[in-house]
């Protein structure tokens, strides 16, 4: 009985390929194998050699025993199977966001802020060294250090945080949409990466936080004497931003009301003069054509202007 010493691949094999009894092939119908396992590698009674599933990199020797079947006294012999387990590096990363109402209004304005978390996971067989993580959203205040080492099956939540500051075209849209990318190095200095989900490791889907903004609407049409919403001059989302002004110019320029702090209810413009001496005060303005000029500050203090006609109808 010859048992030869082996190279098997990662994908397993039979032991007893190469060994012999009195020349001829060994099977497992004349010798007997010893069940055995170390480590990852197993063989069984017929020979097979298994590697578990997700080992990692490396190289891997087990030494088994087999026994010709039947032989009084008994012949046995031993030998050794070395596995190479090469590298098949993967990197996953998934990124949350939350908003941030530092107003406590239940409302998203200009100037307040998302917090960006990131979750990097080596989902590969190999350690990866040197992880970072990068993410293109302008505007965005990434901090953190890369991680040294992320061992395989670890997951790194705490290295990377993202804050990013709200900006009106954001409250405009509704949504804010990015992707970062984890990046990782192997131990024979494979680079692998990974654009980010928003919730699950396997995808690559961007993260879409869906905000609820104050959206500034001027509706610019008032009838004083009429039903409805329009009896004043409205301004939907302006209850946002309490920081504004409001002035109303006529057809030759003359200023005919401003209003700090202005509102759609107790400081609304409803037809009347409240503007300079030469326009007669609480006098009704005549029907026609007439000039707003909004001028409102977000919670960062960040200066907006919105400008247009307005028409009046009685």
């Amino acid at each position: 009985l010859v048992a030869l010493n082996d190279t098997l691949p990662a994908t397993g094999g039979n032991v007893l390929a190469n060994d012999t009894i009195n020349g001829a092939p060994a099977t497992a119908a004349n010798t007997d194998v010893t069940p055995v396992t170390n480590g990852p590698l197993s063989i069984d009674a017929n020979g097979n050699l298994t590697v578990a599933p997700n080992t990692i990199a490396g190289t891997y020797t087990i030494t088994y025993q087999v026994c010709e079947t039947g032989s009084n006294p008994l012949v046995c012999t031993t030998a050794t199977v070395t596995v190479v387990v090469n590298e098949t590096p993967d990197i996953a990363i998934v990124k949350t966001a939350v908003f941030n109402d530092e107003n406590g209004d239940g409302f998203a304005q200009a100037g307040e802020t998302i917090t960006y978390s990131f979750a990097v996971s080596n989902t590969g067989n190999t350690p990866l060294n040197n992880v970072t993580v990068t993410d293109v959203l302008p505007g965005l205040i990434l901090s953190g250090n890369s991680i040294p080492l992320l061992p395989v099956g670890a997951t790194n939540n705490t290295a990377y945080q993202g804050v990013y500051r709200l900006k009106q075209s954001d409250i405009n849209l509704g949504s804010v949409t990015n992707q970062a990318t984890a990046t990782g190095v192997t131990p024979l200095g494979v680079v692998v990466s990974d654009l980010s989900d928003d919730s699950s490791a396997l995808s690559d889907r961007p993260t879409v936080l869906a905000i609820q903004g104050c959206v500034i609407e001027v509706f610019n049409a008032v009838a004083p004497n009429g039903n409805g919403d329009n009896k004043v001059f409205r301004i939907r989302g302006l209850e946002c931003y309490s920081d504004n002004t409001v002035e109303i110019y006529n057809r030759w320029g003359v200023l005919v009301f401003e209003r700090a702090g202005y509102n759609n209810d107790d400081r609304a413009f409803r037809g009347v003069s409240e503007g300079r001496v030469t326009i007669k005060q609480s006098e009704e303005l005549p029907e026609g054509t007439y000039y707003y000029i909004l001028r409102y500050k977000d919670s960062a203090a960040t200066s907006f202007e919105k400008a247009g006609y307005l028409y009046i109808n009685r």
